[in-house]
């Protein structure tokens, strides 16, 4: 039952949090702003909503998780739902990074909960499941923002918010969540920065930063090679899908096999696909099996991870969820920005190139992390 509800939440939150940058030129027109300062809405809310996971998990490791995991996509609605409401830019500013501190509280709770009330046996189908809900707001978010705005203005967005508000009420009536014996303190939140959950950091974060840049990249690289909008689109729409897909896997495989095993097998396997990606004509229709089969490849190793870190530190659950989602991609993130500019200096291939390297790292910090024993399935 609980994980349902959260996995429901977790629809609804990131349908919610995709809303902010298909509307952004609706709200460069409405505030009068170019891109640069418009982006400082996207800036405020992704800085929040991923570095602060961590923070938020050591929170939601003092305090009762199912509270924050029930007011956080409550904030990101009304901070999303309310973009058409507020008439000056600064306040718009602050609500959506309220709305980000929203989104930490409930990455960090909700997979910190879906792993501690899942079956033992199943914890990693049932974070694959947690996280492929998702990926299904995600995708859904920019057509029903778009679609509510188009036809009815930005305010009518206010009007969806119920969407969170009914899951969030059904989580508030179960039973308060909170740990037995000594709650977590601050040395032991730095402790998790050290050994193997570090790691496990470590080689998620390259992971992300290489297929980050890479599909960040693709309509830029795309554009350069004169393929079309619509293939362009559909491409995206590939991976995007098969990238939900390889979550959903990753986790039940990791159940069977083990983590480390499906962590190390899909980075050994990850590189040689990158470079396909990188070699093979982009205009091929099978590029876009290539682009399926590597999305989800490389997207299943989420879940596991959050997973393996959870049985590494079950004390800590929800400040290591916070640490290996929106913290990795968060980080990860942070470096586009030089890469991009790493691109238009010397091209596409030469810099994706040297972005797949990374992924050597990674596959050898996955192979040194420690799987207890109890993670293998049945």
């Amino acid at each position: 039952m609980l994980p349902l509800l959260l996995a429901w939440l977790h629809t609804t939150n990131d349908l919610f949090s995709n809303f902010l940058t298909p509307l952004l030129p609706k709200l460069m027109d409405r505030f009068g702003v170019g891109l640069g300062t418009a982006g400082l809405l996207v800036s405020a809310y992704s800085l929040t909503g991923s570095l602060l996971q961590p923070f938020a998990g050591l929170l939601a490791d003092r305090m009762d998780r199912r509270l924050l995991a029930a007011l956080g996509p409550v904030l990101v609605a009304l901070g999303m739902g309310s973009m058409g409401l507020w008439p000056r830019f600064e306040a718009l500013l602050f609500v959506l990074a309220l709305a980000g501190v929203g989104s930490a509280l409930f990455h960090a709770s909700g997979a910190s909960l879906v792993g501690e009330y899942a079956p033992k046996e199943r914890r990693g189908f049932w974070l694959s499941f947690f996280g492929s809900a998702g990926n299904l707001g995600l995708s859904l978010g920019p057509i029903v923002a778009l679609y509510v705005a188009g036809r009815w203005g930005l305010e009518a967005l206010f009007w969806l918010t119920p969407l969170v508000l009914l899951p969030a009420l059904f989580l508030l009536r179960l039973p308060p969540v909170r740990r037995a014996g000594r709650p977590a303190g601050f040395r032991d939140f730095l402790r998790v920065f050290r050994g193997d959950v570090a790691r496990l950091w470590g080689m998620a974060t390259l992971r992300s930063l290489v297929f980050l840049s890479f599909s960040t990249t693709l309509p830029y690289w795309y554009a350069t090679k004169g393929l079309s909008d619509g293939y362009t689109a559909l491409s995206l729409s590939v991976y995007s899908l098969s990238a939900t897909l390889g979550i959903l896997a990753g986790g039940t495989l990791s159940d069977r096999l083990g983590r480390k095993a499906v962590l190390v097998g899909t980075l050994t396997l990850g590189l040689p696909l990158y470079l396909g990606l990188l070699f093979f004509p982009a205009e091929n229709p099978l590029y876009l099996l290539l682009l399926a089969a590597t999305g989800a490849l490389m997207n299943a190793g989420i879940p596991v991870a959050v997973a393996l870190a959870q049985e590494l530190e079950p004390g800590q659950t929800a400040t290591v969820s916070g640490l290996l989602m929106g913290f990795t991609w968060g980080f990860a993130g942070l470096f586009y920005a030089p890469i991009g500019r790493l691109i238009e200096a010397f091209g596409v291939l030469p810099v994706l190139l040297g972005l797949g390297v990374l992924l050597l790292p990674a596959w050898a910090l996955a192979r040194g992390v420690r799987e207890p024993a109890r993670t293998m399935g049945v």
